[in-house]
C-alpha cells in the first residue's frame, strides 16, 4: 500500500514565498479584489496593480471602477485619490489591522497568533489556511484566512479572509513584475492630507 504524501509545511511555505519576494525586490502584480457580503452569492469587484517591496512597503492603486490609492510604508498609512488632489494620512499598527498582518508580518510573528494547515492543489499550488488563536481567536477581526501560493515560483497568487460578520474579502494576483518606477512607496506630492484615524 503506498502512503498518502505528507502534507506540505504551512509555515515553511510562507517563510520561502516571503524571502523570495523579499528578495526579489520591488514587485508589481495585477489584482482583483473581491468582496462577498456575509450569505451573498455574488459581491463587489475592484481592479487594480498592487506594488510591494516587503518586509515594510505595500501600494494599492485601484483602476476599476474608481481610481484610489493606498500605501502603507512602516507604521503610516496614506489613501488618495489623485483627481481630488487631498488625501488622508494615518498611523496603523499592521498587527491589528484585519489582513495587513498577513502580508506584513513575519513568519514568526504570524505563528504567534494563528493555527496553519496546508494542502497542495492541482496545479502545483499549496493552499495555507490560518486559524486565529489565543486572544486574537474567538473575538479578533479575522475568522479565518487562505493565501494560495504557487510553489514553483513562490509568489503568492491569493489571499482572503473572513471577518467576524462572516464576510469575505479576496485578493487575486496575478502578472508579478519587476517595479522600475522609484517613487511608488512615497506619498505623492501635490495632495493636501488630512491626518486622522
Amino acid at each position: 500500500a503506498f502512503a498518502a504524501p505528507a502534507a506540505p509545511n504551512p509555515w515553511a511555505t510562507l517563510r520561502a514565498v516571503r524571502e523570495s519576494l523579499a528578495a526579489q525586490g520591488p514587485l508589481e502584480a495585477d489584482f482583483t479584489q473581491t468582496f462577498l457580503p456575509q450569505g451573498f452569492t455574488t459581491g463587489e469587484t475592484e481592479r487594480g496593480s498592487l506594488a510591494l517591496a516587503l518586509p515594510d512597503c505595500l501600494r494599492w492603486d485601484y483602476r476599476e471602477p474608481y481610481a484610489k490609492s493606498f500605501l502603507i510604508c512602516g507604521g503610516t498609512a496614506w489613501a488618495w485619490n489623485a483627481e481630488d488632489r487631498t488625501g488622508r494620512r494615518f498611523s496603523l499598527d499592521r498587527r491589528s489591522e484585519p489582513g495587513l498582518d498577513l502580508l506584513l508580518l513575519a513568519t514568526g510573528d504570524l505563528e504567534k497568533r494563528y493555527q496553519a494547515s496546508a494542502r497542495e492543489l492541482d496545479g502545483g499550488g499549496i493552499e495555507v489556511t490560518l486559524i486565529p488563536t489565543g486572544s486574537t481567536g474567538k473575538n479578533g477581526p479575522v475568522k479565518d484566512a487562505k493565501l494560495v501560493t504557487d510553489a514553483a515560483k513562490k509568489r503568492l497568487i491569493q489571499v482572503s479572509y473572513r471577518d467576524a460578520e462572516g464576510n469575505q474579502t479576496r485578493f487575486d494576483l496575478s502578472s508579478y513584475r519587476d517595479l522600475p518606477k522609484r517613487g511608488r512607496f512615497a506619498a505623492p506630492e501635490g495632495i493636501t492630507w488630512e491626518d486622522g484615524q
